[in-house]
């Protein structure tokens, strides 16, 4: 690593994003000041048009004249492939590359512009492999390299930021209250002996969050003007515009945070010539969440006894993060289960850990302050390649990412060729936001146990590979390659397993033999690596990729290949405005995928596909 590198973690959030980097002086971890206000940026984004979303205060802003165009928390879409907003469908990651493409500006005015040497993204401990890969290709699009990205859940970030500060025993146990805007996430960990954490149980509620609360004491002011302004309520209700109605929004959420700190709060409704302001007491503010807070306390109890908790004292710490969570009231009911601990603020220490656990884990991590702290508390992690990753050869046994973890190729140990250097790209143009469809299709999941991919496991691809075979899943290295075209195995080499598909069928990374015909004249001159390809044979994906290929392309940009009879079809686009082409490619009928990287251009991806057999 260059002594100019710096690095980031982004906690991309339900209701608010927080973000945390190494200082570009001192090295130190801090948290990223996301706007003129403090440390979180909202979430929400307006998308005007796919090549046009802004994000945060902006967003809400833009959200008075159209109300329609607003995605107030785009997190809860994770988990479906595109989304309808304001007259257009957008894939799902492009709301959320928007949201980390504002971070990276940000985060690079204090860098000369230089975007960071790796990125660590957190997720909830209970997304699918699917979900985490909408993130990671949301910051694929938003212009980091896929193996300069790593996923680490919330709880595990959680943990490491508490452990910078606590020593831990062997087998002691923590839980992390993760308490939002939007969601719930709580989780009990155990330390083990090598220094690293399991996560004992989880459990979570996607619908309860700091903006129930918000509903709530709208549901009080709504009571305060039936009895004090009848004709206020009637018109804040049916004539009222987004704009007042949202200063309403505003002059709640306020008085909620106010009311953690002092033991009452204003709240004024104004409109259609009415003004009226009301006063909430902390009294009357934890009345009217109890019922919310009791199903917290619920869910948590059950989390504990998931994890074989039952008395107070086997927790060494409960650790609680989030904003919701600085409600006194929140306090007050977990302290009868658990030893309540809170670290610096609390919206902020997820990616802050996320990024301390990243640097204290990484084999040629710098010295940075603070990191080192962790010791033996810290979370490894392997270079390991999603399918649509860039690669890290092995240089010994691969180790498997623990649950929670994923890393698309961390390492910086995969081969290059002689005189060509590693470059980060450039903020992607705001165009690149829609580009990366088809890639996002292929659902390729994070390592989580099993398989043989060591390289004493992997058979050489240097012998030519009978094609043909017929598999809809292929789980082996062997299938996969025997499955490809004669043309395309045969001039294969330094194959090694790399990840799984959404079905857990093998994905397997290879490069092409020196002076490979199928790909000669057609690597991208500036590319950080030779051309190389993923590949995998799985049935239910694929039929996925030959239909995202064709509906995919909302702002064409990305150029569409298909055979004769419709049954494979392949998408060619630049990665984030770096002049590094990719193609992606899958069949309907054969099952087959392949994603083909550094290409020099649309041309050269067509000419790829033909030489390879894959495309005539």
């Amino acid at each position: 690593m260059s002594s100019d590198d710096w690095f980031l973690s982004i906690d991309f959030g339900t209701s608010n994003t927080a973000a945390a980097h190494s200082a570009a002086l001192s090295g130190a971890i801090e948290s990223l000041s996301l706007s003129h206000a403090g440390n979180l940026m909202p979430s929400g984004v307006f998308v005007d048009a796919p090549d046009r979303i802004a994000v945060g205060e902006h967003a809400a802003n833009e959200a008075q004249r159209n109300p329609a165009a607003y995605i107030p928390a785009p997190k809860r879409l994770v988990g479906q492939p595109s989304v309808a907003v304001n007259g257009f469908i957008v894939p799902t990651s492009a709301p959320i590359a928007a949201v980390l493409r504002t971070v990276f500006s940000r985060a690079v005015a204090l860098h000369a512009g230089q975007m960071p040497a790796h990125l660590v993204l957190t997720h909830p401990e209970a997304w699918s492999p699917s979900q985490i890969r909408t993130l990671t290709d949301a910051a694929t699009v938003a212009g980091m390299r896929p193996d300069a990205i790593t996923t680490v859940s919330e709880p595990r970030a959680a943990a490491a930021h508490y452990a910078r500060s606590n020593r831990l025993a062997d087998g002691a146990k923590i839980a992390v209250f993760d308490f939002g805007g939007g969601t719930l996430d709580v989780a009990v960990l155990s330390k083990n002996t090598g220094g690293t954490f399991t996560v004992l149980a989880a459990r979570g509620d996607n619908g309860l969050g700091g903006k129930n609360f918000d509903a709530l004491i709208r549901q009080w002011v709504d009571e305060q003007l039936e009895a004090r302004n009848p004709d206020l309520l009637e018109y804040l209700r049916r004539d009222a515009p987004v704009g007042i109605r949202h200063q309403l929004d505003d002059s709640i959420r306020r008085a909620k945070e106010l009311l953690s700190e002092t033991p009452s709060a204003t709240i004024t409704a104004a409109g259609g010539g009415f003004h009226e302001t009301f006063q909430l007491t902390r009294d009357e503010f934890d009345e009217l969440i109890s019922a919310p807070i009791g199903v917290a306390l619920s869910l948590t109890r059950s989390a504990f006894a998931d994890a074989g908790i039952t008395r107070r004292d086997q927790l060494s710490a409960l650790y609680l993060t989030g904003g919701t969570s600085r409600i006194p009231l929140v306090h007050r009911a977990l302290q009868d289960i658990g030893p309540v601990a809170t670290l610096d603020d609390p919206k902020t220490v997820v990616a802050q850990g996320a990024l301390s656990s990243w640097l204290a884990s990484s084999p040629q991590r710098p010295h940075i302050p603070g990191a080192d702290s962790v010791m033996g508390d810290r979370f490894p992690t392997s270079p390991t390649d999603q399918l649509g990753g860039r690669p890290t050869a092995p240089t010994g046994p691969t180790v498997r990412a623990p649950q929670g973890w994923s890393d698309a190729g961390a390492d910086s140990s995969a081969p290059t060729t002689p005189g060509r250097r590693r470059r980060g790209p450039l903020i992607a143009a705001a165009a690149a936001v829609v580009v990366v469809v088809a890639a996002g299709a292929i659902a390729a999941v994070t390592l989580s146990g099993g398989g043989d991919d060591s390289p004493e496991a992997q058979p050489s691809a240097s012998a030519p590979a009978s094609s043909g075979a017929a598999v809809s899943l292929a789980t082996t290295q062997e299938q996969v390659l025997a499955a490809m075209p004669a043309t395309l195995a045969d001039q294969l080499t330094r194959c090694q397993n790399s990840s799984f598909t959404e079905n857990q069928g093998v994905v397997v990374r290879c490069y092409f033999k020196p002076g490979a015909s199928v790909v000669a004249g057609l690597a991208a001159t500036d590319a950080s690596d030779d051309p190389y390809v993923t590949l995998s044979v799985d049935e239910l994906a694929a039929r996925k990729v030959v239909v995202a290929n064709r509906q995919g392309n909302f702002d064409g940009t990305a150029t569409l290949v298909e055979n004769a009879a419709k049954t494979a079809s392949a998408s060619i686009e630049e990665l984030s405005g770096s002049k590094d082409y990719t193609v992606t490619y899958a069949d309907n009928t054969k099952f087959l995928m392949v994603k083909a990287w550094n290409l020099a251009g649309v041309d050269q991806g067509k000419t790829f596909l033909s030489r390879s057999g894959l495309i005539s």
